[in-house]
């Protein structure tokens, strides 16, 4: 089964491109680029129990891509390109738009805030191209990783 990744319309508007503005920090400049949100779904533990992930993740498309692109961006339609979403969990968290940080992974069990070496975790998607790219999930001493995980222990990612 070919891990597909999949266009999903905003569940709000209906639209399959949502438009915003950008600030370039090095130039200042401001300009108008389209956010498209991607999926994928898998297949997963299944040497336990098997379940459907979903993964997430935004393409940012500048005027000619999307311009390009418009034939196929399409609510349920396929990425006319391959590639892939990969999770990257680290101990930096990105600053939002708004100036907030974002909010570390919690533990859906019990509710605690999910640690690597005493810092919170931070889970970023992102889309790539690159089928070759792993994903990267931090493993401690207290036995934390992801379930999904098919990538050995990452403390040596965590310092990238």
């Amino acid at each position: 089964m070919k891990n597909q990744v999949t266009i999903v319309a905003n569940s709000k508007t209906g639209n399959v491109v949502t438009m915003k503005s950008i600030t370039d920090k090095k130039t200042g400049e401001i300009r108008e680029v389209g956010s498209v949100m991607v999926q994928s779904k898998s297949v997963s533990g299944l040497s336990r129990l098997g379940r459907v992930s979903t993964r997430t993740a935004f393409l940012t498309l500048e005027a000619d891509a999307l311009e390009f692109l418009e034939d196929y961006l399409i609510d349920g339609a396929s990425l006319p390109f391959d590639g892939k979403i990969v999770i990257e969990e680290t101990l930096k968290p990105y600053i939002k738009r708004d100036g907030t940080k974002q909010e570390p992974k919690i533990n859906p069990s019990t509710k605690e805030i999910i640690t690597y070496q005493g810092k919170p975790v931070y889970r970023n998607t992102y889309f790539t191209e690159d089928l070759s790219v792993k994903d990267v999930f931090l493993k401690n001493a207290e036995g934390y990783s992801n379930p999904d995980s098919n990538v050995a222990d990452a403390k040596n990612s965590a310092t990238e």
